[in-house]
């Protein structure tokens, strides 16, 4: 695709833009827009690490990014219409429609922080591809987390109650992009929701586990040592606990490095 025209696209998007209220039509348009927008020489590992695997229009960033940012004013000044908007982008197969959807619930004004946890449950399935999964608790739980962080606290904790791993990890992967974000700091909660986790540590939730500790290590360093020794006191006969801890000292600075290893070996 050329040079993406700044001019071109803002008008291609204020027409876009018109049928906001019509989610039908606006839906319409917008996979006509993107069709059109696609770059279909470009591959998805060229500026993201991570591939989603459902279909994709390979969007040159600025269109993503100037639509975000025309958008927002739409969905402050009308969130039912914006909700209503985001149930129908939602249903779309492809990546950036259901990027969008996220957008849109993370940025829309609410009153009752039920309108987005009841979305996010419904949209949640454990087959949900894995970078979407990601953005959605990233980007469309920016309001719940903010305004409402005893709502979130909830909803993280009814996926870390369930029994399958797969919604378990959904839990801590909740966490992990909360705490990118700088929603959601309240570390005594986090603590205290992963505590059994760590305790009872399963090989289906070792991944989602590490990537949490790791951003935790990056964030709060000192509290999370404090927490891991802790838990490195009562897990002697818990080696996939010492196995994990031992895989994320090195996210930690040197001097503390040297306290985590010195817990570990005793």
């Amino acid at each position: 695709m050329p040079a993406v025209n700044p001019t071109r696209l803002r008008f291609q998007i204020e027409g876009l833009l018109s049928f906001f209220e019509v989610p039908e039509e606006f839906h319409s348009r917008l996979r006509d827009f993107f069709n059109i927008s696609a770059n279909h020489t470009l591959k998805f590992g060229e500026f993201s690490p991570t591939k989603p695997l459902i279909p994709m229009y390979h969007l040159p960033d600025p269109v993503i990014r100037q639509l975000q940012f025309d958008i927002v004013p739409r969905i402050k000044s009308n969130p039912p219409a914006a909700l209503a908007l985001a149930d129908e982008l939602w249903q779309d197969n492809y990546f950036e429609i259901a990027q969008l959807a996220i957008f849109i619930l993370g940025h829309t004004p609410i009153e009752d922080p039920q309108t987005i946890s009841q979305r996010l449950e419904q949209w949640l399935t454990p087959g949900m591809d894995q970078t979407l999964s990601s953005y959605l608790f990233s980007e469309g739980t920016i309001g719940l987390q903010s305004k409402y962080p005893e709502e979130w606290e909830s909803f993280i904790q009814k996926y870390l109650q369930q029994d399958d791993p797969k919604l378990i990890n959904f839990g801590l992967l909740g966490l992990t992009e909360g705490l990118k974000t700088s929603s959601f700091g309240n570390l005594p909660a986090i603590f205290r929701l992963i505590s059994p986790f760590l305790r009872e540590l399963k090989p289906e939730t070792i991944r989602a586990m590490e990537n949490l500790l790791n951003i935790l290590a990056q964030t709060s360093p000192h509290e999370t040592v404090f927490f891991l020794k802790q838990a490195l006191s009562l897990a002697n006969d818990l080696p996939l606990t010492k196995r994990l801890v031992k895989a994320i000292v090195p996210s930690f600075p040197p001097t503390l490095q040297d306290d985590l290893k010195s817990a570990l070996n005793k």
